[in-house]
């Protein structure tokens, strides 16, 4: 019993479910449905399988290339509503700071506070929290709550650091509590 030149099982000679190119090479119907999706030559000797074969798959190789453009189509609507998502969330974001910094030259620090705890997520390292972290530290500022800032600040500039306002309230917070090493050592971060 000849093999298969592409999956390599027996094939049964009595059964109509093969073929062969000009030169006798044996394949499996299924192979050879997959195997036209890439190449229409015989995969050993690469002789030209004749058209009237070929054709016979034409509805196969057809519904193939549909699933691969859906699935196309497919990856393309998710890449499209990612951009849509990250897009929704900074403008959320957006609104967040807006409404916080208004409230924050209302002085109504604790409104400020509020809304920012209730959002805040210790877990989360993105770019939300890093914006409420730095809220949080520097409405603690000006409330005169310098080791909360520190807290909050610290727990920035440990996360992101190249933030500049981060180190900026920090290197204020450690000042009015006294600690000028450490409030020099925020201010030179500042400059880098």
């Amino acid at each position: 019993m000849p093999s298969c030149i592409v999956c390599h099982l027996q094939i049964n000679e009595s059964s109509d479910s093969f073929f062969t190119c000009s030169n006798g090479h044996p394949i499996h119907y299924n192979c050879l449905a997959e195997w036209l999706l890439n190449s229409q030559n015989c995969p050993l000797c690469s002789e030209p399988y004749p058209q009237n074969l070929i054709d016979q798959f034409k509805d196969f190789m057809e519904q193939k290339e549909k699933e691969k453009l859906d699935a196309l189509e497919e990856e393309k609507r998710k890449e499209d509503m990612k951009k849509v998502e990250k897009l929704a969330n900074k403008i959320v974001l957006l609104k967040l700071t807006e409404s916080v910094e208004n409230l924050i030259e209302e002085k109504k620090y604790d409104e400020a506070l509020e809304k920012l705890m209730d959002l805040y997520d210790e877990s989360n390292i993105g770019e939300k929290n890093i914006k409420i972290l730095f809220l949080l530290g520097k409405t603690n500022y000006l409330k005169g709550r310098y080791d909360l800032a520190i807290n909050f600040l610290f727990k920035l500039v440990k996360i992101k650091y190249d933030y500049p306002d981060g180190f900026l309230y920090l290197g204020k917070a450690y000042e009015k509590l006294g600690l000028h090493n450490k409030a020099k050592w925020a201010y030179d971060r500042v400059k880098e």
